[in-house]
């Protein structure tokens, strides 16, 4: 799913019309999507009046219906809204937020309007702009194959994250890690023109 599935979408709590939804507060920690960011009179745009948490979400389609309508105040969260500007560490503008991915309530991908794509766990800082973190070292942020994310972690993260990669070398299993990963292909055949390959 992304934002934009979300953004401009009437809140109803029952047939009685809250709000409308203007963005997502994500956790930077953990990049769970915590809140709907919504303001109260639906031709509002930019400010927000009130969050509601996403565990509140019973049903997403033409609109956003909650159980109740419970506001929260979004603490230890980034506001994120589309079209606010996007820079990295040094500065340099990369372009304004055009979406953000999230799966299971887990945000993963930050994308701009000048066609960049940026993990989410680079995202040091978000409100009127977001600012990016230094490039992280290969392989962070790289999205684990889904059929081989249970051999590295015990969560349904499907990125590589340091706990991740702690946890592959305390299995002896970097390598194999690495090799899952894009560029490369794990899933060589064990025997190719009579050559033998070592089985990971």
């Amino acid at each position: 799913m992304f934002l934009s599935d979300l953004v401009g979408k009437n809140i109803y709590v029952g047939k009685n019309l809250r709000g409308v939804c203007l963005g997502l507060g994500i956790s930077l920690k953990t990049r769970a999507v915590k809140y709907l960011l919504c303001a109260e009179n639906p031709a509002q745009k930019t400010q927000t009046d009130f969050a509601v948490s996403v565990s509140a979400i019973t049903d997403i389609g033409a609109m956003i219906s909650l159980t109740s309508l419970r506001p929260a105040h979004p603490n230890r969260c980034a506001k994120i809204f589309l079209d606010r500007p996007v820079f990295s560490f040094d500065g340099v503008f990369l372009g304004k937020v055009e979406d953000v991915e999230f799966r299971d309530w887990v945000a993963t991908n930050l994308y701009t309007d000048q066609n960049e794509q940026f993990p989410v766990l680079s995202i040091t800082a978000c409100s009127d702009a977001v600012i990016l973190r230094k490039e992280l070292p290969y392989p962070l942020g790289q999205r684990i194959p889904a059929h081989r994310v249970s051999l590295y972690t015990d969560k349904s993260d499907p990125t590589v994250t340091k706990p991740v990669l702690k946890n592959a070398i305390r299995k002896n299993a970097l390598i194999r890690l690495t090799l899952a990963l894009p560029p490369f292909r794990l899933d060589l055949p064990e025997r190719l023109n009579g050559v033998f390959r070592r089985k990971f």
